[in-house]
């Protein structure tokens, strides 16, 4: 880019080739109003607000479209240029309807702020209304089209950030305007309700629907999404300690200004009135409330009574990925220094521990390899056992822009079709729980066909005479046999990922959550190895992660095997660097992960357990298995803000702050830190993890040393090699911390020496019991619901939409059943059976169903037997057997 230099107002200002005079403006400090313009969207010049006068030409330009050029003398606000801003204004006005006391938008409304700017209060043209009826049908949006100003906004938001095109401009002249396709209402159009258009609408065209307080708000504060692993920045508007609305942040990168349905609509459950408020002890009538001090005086002493008459090993802890980088680092100390086990363990155990262990042994790194924003630059993308469209939409919305925007090719790899099939040039449906083979096969094809990058595998990478050995048998012939997928769409797939300058491999729970899920894991990195795709621009692995800190947790050291930053329990010298800096001797024997803790307690081995923010009676498999291992359990606590089924069957329960009552951090699945700040007070005597932790341990006796989080933050960066530095010590979370640039610096270091390839053989799947059951269950997220559904069912608008859970039954199935949609059905496994709603598609394979998790009144999760990963112990959660019986019509 060249330098380019024009005058501005009347002095020199210099900017680069390809700049618009709006953008150099902005840059240099000058404020030129605009209607129509958004950073993340192209400028189409549609308002006029931007207009400037060029002195050489004595033209009015739009400043949004015009590029500078060498020479060029602009006026910003030349009279000329003033009045002619007033006149658009008023007339946008002259057609606005006079409804500015009660609309929605009030003092957020741009048209308004500008009117008021330019001393515009009367408007001397003739009124111009446009009438249009209000469109409130869905939860979510209410449209008043006759504010609508066709800035655009709205439509560019939809076909270029989140790539939906739900709306596009509908009639000509007068009736122009934005509308669905054939003008549906938008719950019967392909809109998923994410709110960028409502986010980025100037006036009062676009609100949000059913918020449970309108008003102008007086604080915004700036946090971190608290659902899936994206780590969306979000803006909370603040009003009388109530969360008045949620914004995508303007300035975020990761995000690009959008959010799902979730990040923009779900929050009001922070607001239940379900919220536990004070501390609970089970009694023989029940629970009753009591104080902070009597409850944690009864915890202390339940757990020392156990760890005197059975040994320390006899309690465990189920920590969160829900909660925060400083909580889940809290609590393993906590169980390491005062409690004296490694029986710790998080929620990620469910859906993504063979992501640390499979990428750890291959490439030394613990996750995602890139950045998000890296991805568009892909020239292919492999998605693999995932459906970003709902377990990640920020993910799917960038795939979806590299596609369609910048040329990049999309191999899907899934049985189901998912929304972005359309946008695929190869997509693969494999045989369920057949992705080692095909994995594996494309790798052969690669090294077959002389693709590999062999100057990267020379320098960079180990034992790859051993992965060719094991792919012998692994031809595209072989592969077809097994997975069904024929052996040409194979070959093709490997060449099309080999022969990209950058092609990047996205993954999910339908490779992590089989049993040979650690496999699945390590046969990715093999591909990405064989062509250079790592550390290279386009190129990476992209682990994602379903909770909000599910990357951190981890991180953290709240698992039975690491301590703080994946430095092994077992490792001498690492366990002897965390005694000397805790002063206290540490166990030396890994711990037992998430389902060994309930099998230990449903055997009496486990006697007393403390679960904080996880619901394992909707989360573990075989769930009257779980109940049953908890009722003979002496002690049972859980920390949560809402009493969960699992709660129900606590002998105390402790009432926790939600992410928008408290401060800390997340890691997102790039391993980008983002802080969380807090916005309002918690409810009645609710207080936040960690305070309860430190509370907790000093009625034990064995206080942690910390009096702040910034305490903690501190000794984190001590401790954890990647995280050094990403925080500023000195002002505790007023940088935004950012531990991902620090971890690929690792990677690369790592690189240097060597990165190994791991030969993996396929290992059929057993206990599929086809003769009595022969469906195979999928299981998977919905859009508009998240985990265990504890947080998104008290959410009013999302369960408005979609309020009960349901069995998908492909078409060709459900005419054999004799089941006609909206049916009942009875799923029947070799442990468990529930009713559901049928629902009939088109995007399952024969011999499949599909039924969404978190959805307390179809608990899928009851259906699966225990089936670890021997390599990660990650239940088997994606898929299992049953058979299905038709009940009747439903209601």
């Amino acid at each position: 880019m060249q330098p380019v230099t024009i005058t501005l107002d009347g002095r020199e200002v210099s900017g680069h080739s390809g700049m618009t005079i709006l953008e150099l403006a902005q840059e240099s400090g000058i404020n030129i109003p605009t209607l129509c313009y958004d950073p993340h969207l192209t400028s189409i010049g549609a308002c006029r607000i931007c207009l400037v006068e060029n002195e050489q030409t004595s033209a009015l330009v739009a400043s949004c479209v015009t590029p500078i050029a060498a020479g060029m003398v602009i006026n910003t606000h030349s009279p000329r240029v003033i009045e002619h801003r007033k006149n658009i204004i008023k007339l946008l006005l002259a057609s606005h309807p006079d409804s500015c006391l009660v609309c929605d938008k009030g003092n957020r409304c741009q048209l308004r702020k500008l009117a008021s700017e330019m001393g515009i209060g009367w408007v001397e043209f003739q009124r111009i209304p446009q009438m249009s009826a209000i469109e409130e049908v869905n939860p979510f949006i209410e449209r008043d089209l006759s504010k609508c100003i066709l800035c655009a906004k709205c439509i560019r938001a939809c076909q270029e950030l989140v790539v939906e095109g739900a709306i596009d401009y509908f009639q000509r002249g007068f009736a122009n305007k934005p509308a669905t396709l054939n003008n549906l209402p938008l719950e019967d159009s392909e809109c998923t309700f994410c709110g960028t258009c409502v986010a980025l609408c100037p006036t009062g065209a676009l609100t949000e629907k059913e918020r449970s307080y309108r008003g102008t708000t007086k604080t915004t504060v700036r946090t971190t999404c608290p659902f899936c692993g994206c780590g969306c920045c979000i803006s909370l508007e603040v009003k009388d300690n109530r969360i008045v609305r949620v914004s995508p942040d303007e300035v975020d990168v990761l995000n690009h200004g959008t959010l799902c349905v979730r990040g923009s609509y779900g929050y009001d459950f922070i607001e239940s009135r379900d919220r536990l408020t004070k501390p609970l002890v089970k009694m023989k009538d029940g629970f009753r409330e009591v104080s902070w001090n009597r409850v944690l005086e009864l915890i202390a002493t339940e757990f020392k009574r156990i760890k005197d008459q059975h040994g320390p090993n006899c309690l465990a802890i189920l920590g969160s990925s829900k909660c925060t980088n400083e909580e889940n680092y809290l609590l393993q100390r906590f169980a390491r220094c005062v409690l004296g086990i490694n029986n710790i363990d998080n929620g990620s155990r469910l859906y993504s521990s063979a992501t640390p262990l499979g990428l750890g042994s291959s490439i030394g790194f613990s996750g995602t390899t890139n950045y998000l924003s890296n991805l568009e630059q892909a020239q292919v993308i492999m998605v693999v056992g995932a459906d970003p469209s709902v377990s990640a939409p920020i993910v799917e919305y960038a795939i979806k822009r590299a596609v369609k925007y910048k040329g990049a090719k999309l191999i899907l790899i899934d049985p189901r079709q998912t929304k972005l099939s359309p946008f695929a040039h190869l997509c693969l449906r494999p045989k369920i729980g057949t992705d080692v083979v095909l994995l594996n096969s494309l790798a052969k094809v690669i090294i077959d066909e002389g693709l590999l990058d062999e100057e990267f595998v020379a320098r960079r990478t180990d034992n790859f005479e051993a992965l060719m050995k094991v792919l012998e048998r692994y031809s595209p012939e072989y592969a077809e046999a097994v997975t069904s997928i024929p052996s040409d769409e194979i070959r093709a797939a490997a060449r099309l990922y080999a022969k990209a300058s950058g092609a990047a491999i996205v993954y999910g729970t339908g490779i992590t959550q089989f049993v040979n899920g650690t496999d699945g894991v390590k046969a990715i990195p093999n591909l990405a190895l064989l062509t250079g795709n790592i550390g290279r621009r386009g190129g990476g692995i992209y682990a994602l992660q379903r909770e909000n800190n599910g990357q951190g947790a981890c991180d953290m050291g709240a698992l039975p095997d690491f301590l703080p930053g994946y430095q092994g329990v077992a490792d001498v010298k690492m366990r002897k660097k965390f005694e000397e800096y805790w002063k206290v001797d540490l166990p030396t024997d890994p711990g037992l992960t998430a389902v060994e803790i309930v099998e230990q307690a449903k055997e009496g081995k486990i006697k007393g357990l403390y679960i904080v923010g996880e619901n394992p009676i909707l989360s573990f498999p075989h769930s009257s298995l779980v109940a049953e291992a908890f009722a003979s359990l002496d002690f049972l606590v859980v920390q949560d803000m809402f009493l969960t089924e699992t709660a129900r069957l606590a002998n105390v329960v402790l009432p926790a702050a939600s992410f928008a009552e408290k401060e800390g951090t997340f890691t997102n699945f790039e391993g980008k830190v983002n802080k969380v700040r807090k916005a309002v007070d918690a409810p009645g005597e609710s207080l936040s993890d960690w305070e309860i932790i430190l509370r907790l341990a000093d009625k034990m006796g064995s206080p942690l040393p910390f009096s702040s989080l910034q305490e903690v933050m501190g000794e984190i960066e001590e401790l954890v090699p990647f995280y050094e530095g990403y925080m500023d010590s000195k002002s505790l979370y007023e940088a935004e911390p950012d531990v991902s640039e620090t971890r690929r610096n690792n990677l690369g270091q790592l690189l240097k020496g060597f990165a190994r390839f791991s030969p993996i053989e396929y290992i059929p799947p057993v206990g599929r019991e086809k003769e009595d059951y022969p469906f195979t269950l999928l299981t998977g997220t919905v859009l508009y619901h998240f985990g265990t559904g504890a947080r998104s069912s008290r959410a009013s608008r999302p369960k408005k939409l979609l309020p009960q859970g349901f069995v998908e039954i492909g078409e060709s199935d459900a005419k054999k059943l004799g089941i006609s949609d909206s049916d009942q059905v009875k799923l029947i496994s070799p442990v468990a059976e529930l009713i559901a709603v049928a629902r009939i598609t088109e995007t399952l394979p024969d011999g499949a169903v599909f039924m969404p998790i978190s959805f307390q009144d179809t608990p899928v999760n009851r259906l699966f037997k225990i089936v670890l990963d021997p390599k990660a112990k990650t239940p088997s959660l994606k898929a299992c057997s049953v058979r299905i019986e038709r009940i009747g019509p439903h209601g």
